[in-house]
This record gives C-alpha cells, structure tokens and sequence, in this order.
C-alpha cells in the first residue's frame, strides 16, 4: 500500500515539474523580456523628451540624438542590457514621432 502511493505520490511530483518546465518556465521570460521592452521605451521617451527640453541653442537634431544615444548606452550597460545600434536607433526615433504627434 505504501509503495502504490510513494509511486502516485512520484508521479504526481514528475508532473508537477513536467508542468513548470513546460509552462511556468516561458511564461517568466516573457514576463522578464516584457517588463524590460517597457523600461526601453519608457527610457527613450523620457530621454527624447529632456533632451528637446534641456538642449537648446545650435544643437541640432542628429547633434541632440547623438546625446541621447549616449545617454542610453550608459543606461543599457548599468542593467547589463544589450541591443543593437539598430534597435537603440528605431527606439529613439519612435520616440521622437510619438513626442510630435502629441504636439500636433
């Protein structure tokens, strides 16, 4: 009787990891990769958005997303984040259109 249930009770703990493996496992990462694509588009919005407001003078456009690409490498390499130039490219430009559609 006792082994009939240690085996149940052995199966049951089998499947139990079976499950967390499977399921739990991936939902975590994209729960981390989620909340990480927030901190990046939140951290190109507010950086887009204080360089237009801070930078003033004969800063330029490409001279202002310069600072602000600078800005976010240092950020990424604090979190020990890495993306691609082109990625970090298409956040900040994003993030300037949906600063001017909100003027308009």
């Amino acid at each position: 009787m006792n082994e009939v249930l240690f085996e149940i009770l052995k199966a049951v703990i089998l499947l139990a990891i079976v499950l967390v493996v499977r399921y739990l496992i991936p939902w975590l990462k994209l729960q981390v990769e989620g909340t990480k694509n927030e901190w990046l588009v939140k951290w190109a919005e507010l950086a887009v958005r204080s360089a237009e407001q801070t930078i003033l003078g004969d800063k330029t456009g490409p001279e202002k997303k310069a600072i602000v690409t600078k800005f976010l490498k240092e950020q990424l390499q604090k979190k020990n984040i890495s993306i691609s130039d082109e990625q970090l490219n298409t956040l900040i430009e994003a993030a300037v259109y949906a600063m001017k559609q909100e003027k308009v």
